[in-house]
């Protein structure tokens, strides 16, 4: 199964090249995790955890909610994840977005950045609960490829 995917910025973006400018501005990054479910005790994956993280245009230390700017870049951040959860299939759907609200993360891996965070859970809406499946793994990944055609980066931006 194949799955094709045009983001829906419809209320969110102009159009596709100010999604290019906000990703390049805010060094939009992506990974992925399995999302489980506990089922009387037991962990089951039922899908995916979509994380997409962002941060300041310009050089910040030591950043809090309080710093000049964070919510722009949470707008920003939380804008993609939107049109991203309004781009699902229909059938394997992940409707809905989980800010890590005033927040800010730092990561190794992408070089001890202030980044915002915003996570998409990717499992099917119409069946919830149920193991993951090869339809809700070919959602996940025509989403990484849109993000990544949109400039978006795996794990950690590349200058």
């Amino acid at each position: 199964m194949q799955v094709e995917l045009k983001l829906n910025i419809e209320g969110l973006f102009e159009n596709e090249n100010e999604v290019r400018e906000v990703v390049n501005r805010r060094k939009i990054c992506y990974d992925t995790e399995p999302y489980y479910f506990n089922r009387k005790g037991k962990l089951v994956q039922i899908g995916y955890q979509l994380s997409i993280y962002g941060t300041f245009a310009g050089p910040v230390r030591d950043a809090t909610p309080d710093t000049p700017g964070y919510e722009e870049v949470e707008s920003d951040v939380r804008r993609l994840a939107e049109a991203v959860s309004h781009t699902c299939s229909s059938l394997h759907t992940c409707e809905s977005t989980i800010p890590d609200p005033s927040q800010i993360t730092y990561s190794h891996e992408r070089k001890m950045r202030p980044d915002v965070t915003v996570h998409i859970p990717v499992f099917d809406q119409n069946d919830f609960g149920h193991p993951v499946d090869s339809n809700v793994t070919e959602v996940l990944k025509a989403i990484v490829e849109l993000l990544e055609s949109l400039g978006v980066r795996k794990t950690q931006w590349h200058d």
